[in-house]
């Protein structure tokens, strides 16, 4: 690893140390000169550790530790006291100085390991840490963070140079450990933390490191569940003390845990009836932290190497940013819900499908606690089971879902996550849960975008670079690696839609051959995409990828020719199938 590396990586994750350290001597916390004084120590120990494994540091990394003046340990000491529940996970950090010393002793070429999943539904999910809901207190985890950064890259380094057989591609920051770190310290964190991980792991895991995309994997299972005396003051907050005067049953522990908040189970009384609800109690803190927590995570992702420059990470993040705004008011949610029920419930096709979206129980919900009726079934991923008939039958009014609330509805539920589509075997039907991310597309865009997707499915590369540059997709000075590559993806993406037989979707290898042709994008994009594909991508992707986790063979061509012989483009240009290949 060059002096230069070995720089970037531990001053990047100094400064998310310095970057919090700041704030807590701004406004206060007990033990804030123990969290200077531990990042201090990493990066004094990471020279005396990897000489103890055989080598030498680049004298350069000395700079980190100039950088990081001594001094601010004592005048952290005057911190005055605060919330120690936000403060107490940075502070056990003793036990990494002792890893780092024992790298003489023991150092093995560390295997690949399998993350194990978090399942997205079990029956209970077991009390987690507290949520840190202060300002002070995430600072203090992403510090954390970065100190275990620091002491996992020295451990991998030391591991490679040990074991002179390594042939590791993996950048020596995304390692097994440090992708492991990551994963639980996002899912400890939930809200923004949470949710750019998760956005990662749906949009671009295959064009990340192995180790970060095995670890974003985990995180878009769910988080963990909040104390129930973090529950219960949630609780007490919107309902007052005695909230459980309304419910009839409440269940404590939840049975999902996401980015923004958990799902209970509950009864209630509702017009004289007894009925079965869930409901979504709000992380606290995580609507408040929202900012802060981009700014040090941005720290992290930029300075850590962990997201390709391709990826635009500035967009990724104001993309997640706003969404983040929107999903943490419960009553924009329970709107979304209630628009996305009339629209899927009075449309035949769907409905004889055996679509459906729960009610909102209103008198039972808040800005930050939403309760909605019971669903029956389980996680759509799970139904492999089912004869090919029934899997296709599923897999293809998915697709017509999807076709419709982007092309003619022009409002979409964008989270594809497999636990927001429930089926219940006995019954057939097909639940669709959680509006959060729902959004509107512009008639404008909506227009330029099916002509584009028109395009790709009959192959028509003039029209795909016409409407590509007159959208924002390429600014037309990109060299011919990157159109080979804007066009073979693009194709690819159209395939379902190309021909009038069945498209075999698990066979098709699809999404691999998407993300071979994407690659090329992270090193030779000039412009980041419009700011709707962020999301549209990710929910077209979901929609492949349930359709290959079924095993679903369906036609799709005639989905999207509907849609184009009644659409009404109002951008002035001829009807696609007036020009082109038709």
């Amino acid at each position: 690893m060059s002096a230069a590396n070995w720089i970037r990586v531990a001053s990047g994750f100094r400064q998310v140390v310095v970057a919090a350290t700041s704030l807590v001597a701004k406004e206060g916390a007990s033990g804030a000169s123990a969290l200077t004084k531990h990042g201090v120590d990493l990066a004094q120990n990471a020279r005396t550790a990897v000489k103890a494994a055989g080598t030498m540091v680049p004298s350069n990394i000395k700079t980190v530790e100039t950088d990081m003046q001594l001094d601010q340990v004592t005048t952290m000491k005057t911190a005055v006291e605060s919330d120690e529940s936000d403060v107490k996970p940075i502070m056990n950090v003793e036990h990494k100085v002792d890893e780092l010393k024992s790298f003489g002793k023991e150092i093995t070429k560390e295997q690949p390991r399998e993350i194990p999943l978090i399942e997205t539904t079990p029956d209970l999910l077991q009390e987690g840490q507290a949520v840190p809901s202060t300002r002070i207190g995430r600072a203090a985890g992403f510090a954390s963070l970065g100190i275990g950064l620091v002491a996992g890259t020295v451990v991998e380094a030391a591991s490679r140079i040990v074991s002179l057989g390594s042939n590791s591609s993996s950048p020596i920051v995304a390692n097994d450990a440090n992708a492991d770190r990551l994963a639980k310290t996002l899912c400890r964190m939930r809200g923004a933390a949470l949710k750019l991980g998760q956005m990662l792991s749906i949009q671009d895991e295959t064009l990340l490191p192995a180790p970060m995309a095995r670890a974003l994997e985990q995180v878009r299972q769910g988080a963990d569940a909040m104390p129930l005396q973090q529950l219960h003051g949630q609780l007490e907050k919107e309902f007052g003390e005695n909230w459980r005067d309304k419910f009839v049953e409440f269940e404590e522990l939840p049975f999902a845990a996401a980015s923004i908040g958990q799902v209970h189970r509950a009864k209630i009384v509702e017009n004289g009836i007894e009925k079965t609800v869930v409901v979504k109690v709000q992380y606290p803190g995580v609507a408040d932290s929202i900012e802060s927590d981009l700014r040090n995570l941005t720290m992290l992702v930029k300075m850590s190497g962990f997201a390709p420059k391709g990826l635009f990470i500035d967009r990724v993040i104001e993309v997640g940013r706003d969404e983040l705004k929107v999903e943490c008011d419960y009553i924009r949610e329970a709107t979304n819900q209630e628009r996305l029920q009339d629209l899927i419930h009075n449309c035949p096709e769907l409905k004889a499908a055996k679509f459906r979206v729960p009610g909102v129980m209103s008198n039972h919900s808040t800005k930050n606690i939403l309760t909605t009726e019971y669903c029956p079934g389980g996680t759509i991923d799970k139904v492999a089971f089912l004869d090919q008939e029934e899997r296709n039958r599923i897999g293809r009014n998915i697709m017509r879902l999807t076709v419709k609330e982007l092309f003619l509805w022009r409002f979409m539920q964008t989270d594809p996550n497999w636990g927001n589509f429930l089926y219940d075997v006995g019954t057939g039907t097909t639940f669709l849960i959680d509006f959060g991310s729902a959004r509107e597309y512009s008639k404008s865009f909506v227009d330029g975008y099916l002509r584009i997707v028109w395009a790709c499915a009959n192959n028509d590369t003039e029209t795909l670079m016409e409407q590509s540059h007159r959208m924002g997709f390429l600014t037309g000075e990109e060299n011919d690696i990157m159109l080979e590559a804007h066009k073979m993806s693009g194709f690819t993406l159209g395939e379902p839609f190309s021909t009038d037989e069945e498209y075999d979707f698990k066979d098709s290898g699809i999404t691999g051959r998407i993300s071979d042709h994407g690659s090329a994008f992270l090193q030779h994009r000039l412009t980041p995409p419009p700011e709707e594909v962020y999301t549209l991508h990710r929910k077209l992707a979901g929609a492949f990828n349930l359709c290959i986790k079924l095993g679903a063979k369906i036609k799709c061509r005639d989905l999207l020719e509907d849609v184009i012989d009644n659409h009404i483009f109002e951008d002035g240009l001829p009807h696609p199938k007036e020009v082109g290949i038709q």
